[in-house]
């Protein structure tokens, strides 16, 4: 029994790795990977979280505070506005529906009682 459940998992893996949604998503994250500018973004994105972490630790009396909050706000929108990562983000949500969709039905099909995440990822209690 075990092992035609572990067959079956692996058989609907390969189903999702066949879709053409998957395969967009990973040549994407390939070219999120390799392409300078992104990269750039990225890493000035994490510089900026860095340092509002930092900062932020003291409060609103870090003299630094407003300009890191400004300076992670525009990192975080240059990044987020980059069109490959808009396009990464939108089939990466796509993805993450489908397999939420998936468990959910698992879980209902087990028993109503069973607990899966909704749509925002919290878990409903029953």
């Amino acid at each position: 029994m075990k092992d035609k459940i572990i067959t079956a998992v692996y058989n609907l893996v390969d189903e999702i790795k066949d879709k053409k949604e998957y395969k967009r998503l990973l040549e994407l994250k390939k070219i999120i990977n390799t392409d300078p500018l992104i990269i750039n973004l990225v890493k000035e994105f994490n510089n900026a979280k860095k340092t509002y972490n930092e900062v932020s630790k003291y409060g609103k009396y870090h003299p630094d505070l407003k300009d890191a909050k400004n300076t992670l706000a525009k990192t975080k929108e240059a990044l987020l506005s980059n069109v490959v990562v808009i396009e990464y983000k939108q089939f990466e949500k796509e993805i993450q529906k489908t397999l939420d969709i998936i468990s959910k039905k698992i879980a209902q099909s087990i028993s109503y009682k069973v607990k899966y995440p909704n749509e925002i990822g919290i878990i409903n209690k029953h």
